[in-house]
């Protein structure tokens, strides 16, 4: 790459419009994003699960099930629902105060220069995330002067102690519920939730189809990590950190599942993760905080933000050899406000 500028991340502008108006501008970067797909997985495994998450979504409670449906009628595209309903994502999260920083890993190939930067409006307050076209939910966003918040993937619950078994029951269990899908849920608040307080309680409270973890950070300098199952919750205030396990809480009274971690070196990702939350007093002015295990070879997006200062700093990221590198140039937007 050396010589070669790099691709820039495209900001664009949605306004009220749904996530499948992203797809239809740009159906090039969800065929891409599909293709990627088949070659982790196989074509006969993309079909089967594909079949499986329609079916799924057909009976589920969510509000952004018909633009799944509208991103699949893409020409030539096979894939979409699986796109949209795979959580094998793997991160790792940081908040103090207003402040989140946070990588996405997952093994798809050309996700970072898919990545697109995306405005949205909403009666709550205008509000931004990375995401890329295709994918209705959100999993990284910022509303300034209101809250920031970042989805990560838990691990998989212990039930037989063999883990390809207990990833089998894991989705047995997903596939009996009807609840709303984290990522969903997450755009939920963002669309819905006007202040800090709002954004806790639909992500504490609200029944959910599998477990996830969120990281919110709130303009007003209140920031956590809240670690859900379906219908039940822990919360660790800030400065704190959260990768791809439940870490285990001290004196903790109630009893927590224990989990097969995900994600390369889920416990040093937290270890390394907890270390810069406890000194995020100011976000760091570069991405020089990408380093081994945080930064790994599946990292393809890493992302600052500052819901109190409206800033929002995201590279996208691809593999090169043990860990990633940078695929885009760095964008940094500044002077985001709630009704801009």
């Amino acid at each position: 790459m050396d010589g070669v500028e790099l691709p820039r991340i495209p900001v664009v502008d949605l306004g009220s419009a749904s996530l499948d108006r992203l797809a239809a501008l740009a159906p090039e970067k969800v065929l891409l994003m599909a293709e990627s797909g088949r070659a982790l997985v196989s074509a006969p495994v993309q079909a089967w699960m594909d079949r499986r998450s329609k079916a799924w979504l057909a009976r589920n409670i969510s509000p952004y099930k018909a633009e799944i449906g509208r991103v699949a009628a893409i020409p030539g595209l096979s894939g979409a629902f699986a796109l949209n309903l795979s959580t094998e994502w793997a991160c790792s999260s940081m908040v103090q105060g207003p402040r989140l920083m946070r990588t996405l890993d997952w093994p798809l190939h050309g996700m970072g220069p898919a990545l697109t930067i995306v405005r949205h409006a909403a009666d709550a307050g205008a509000w931004w995330q990375a995401t890329w076209p295709g994918f209705v939910g959100v999993l990284t966003g910022l509303a300034p002067g209101r809250f920031a918040a970042a989805y990560n993937q838990p691990p998989i619950r212990l039930a037989t102690g063999i883990k390809p078994l207990d990833w089998v029951v894991e989705r047995f269990r997903v596939d009996r519920r009807t609840a709303i899908p984290p990522t969903h849920l997450l755009r939920y608040v963002f669309e819905n939730a006007k202040d800090f307080d709002e954004a806790l309680k639909l992500l504490r409270d609200t029944e959910l189809s599998m477990p996830a973890l969120f990281s919110l950070a709130g303009a007003d300098g209140r920031a956590l990590v809240i670690e859900r199952l379906e219908n039940r919750v822990r919360l660790r205030p800030g400065p704190t950190a959260i990768s791809n396990h439940w870490p285990s809480l001290p004196g903790s009274a109630e009893p927590w599942p224990r989990g097969w971690l995900r994600g390369v070196d889920s416990g040093g990702r937290f270890r390394d993760a907890c270390v810069w939350a406890a000194g995020l007093a100011e976000l760091p002015r570069d991405f020089s905080w990408l380093e081994y295990p945080i930064l790994n070879k599946f990292s393809r997006l890493a992302a600052m933000l500052d819901c109190e200062a409206g800033t929002f700093a995201v590279v996208g990221l691809e593999q090169a050899g043990r860990v990633a590198r940078p695929d885009t140039q760095i964008l940094r937007l500044g002077g985001l406000k709630p009704r801009t």
